[in-house]
């Protein structure tokens, strides 16, 4: 295993790697500006054969306030077509500890972003998958009993997914 640590939007111009897998995780798709960039990236990285595997917060998930969903109100916050980024002045949660002092941007992309940049960089999306846990507590979740390291609110078996997962492979180059 060999890991990057890269600007995504600019890998491309500094690595001409070729890999069997590309892995995009939890929390990343919003923090970046252009999705076309990033599936550009990805399927100049792939070998052939090669396939991208994302798992992510559901973009639906996403435009909910996060701070009633455990209350089963279910208001939008974050319009889910806006492509106004929303700013904050402060970064972390899940991934790090809070800071303030800081401009930090995060882009919806609805699910049609996500999978016509991957078509349109040559990749073939084999599935679309969405559940109803997501990888992090955004407040008052239970921890699935049954996928580890996996969060869900009593309330939701069946009302709205949190997250997905989708993989898509290269075409062969011609």
């Amino acid at each position: 295993v060999k890991f990057i640590e890269a600007d995504i939007m600019n890998l491309s111009k500094i690595h001409d790697g070729k890999y069997d897998i590309v892995f995009t995780s939890e929390g990343v798709l919003g923090w970046l500006p252009d999705l076309n960039v990033w599936a550009n990236t990805i399927r100049s990285l792939l070998k052939d054969n090669g396939y991208l595997y994302v798992f992510d917060s559901h973009p639906f998930f996403l435009s909910f306030d996060e701070s009633k969903l455990d209350k089963e109100v279910f208001e939008i916050k974050y319009p889910y077509f806006s492509k106004i980024p929303s700013v904050d002045s402060s970064i972390g949660g899940y991934a790090c500890e809070p800071k303030d002092g800081v401009k930090s941007y995060f882009w919806m992309h609805t699910v049609s972003d996500i999978i016509n940049s991957l078509t349109r960089a040559g990749l073939h999306i084999e599935y679309f998958n969405e559940h109803a846990e997501n990888f992090y507590n955004s407040g008052n979740m239970q921890a699935s009993s049954s996928k580890k390291g996996l969060y869900a609110y009593s309330c939701n078996r069946d009302k709205y997914p949190m997250s997905f997962s989708l993989k898509a492979s290269a075409y062969p180059a011609k």
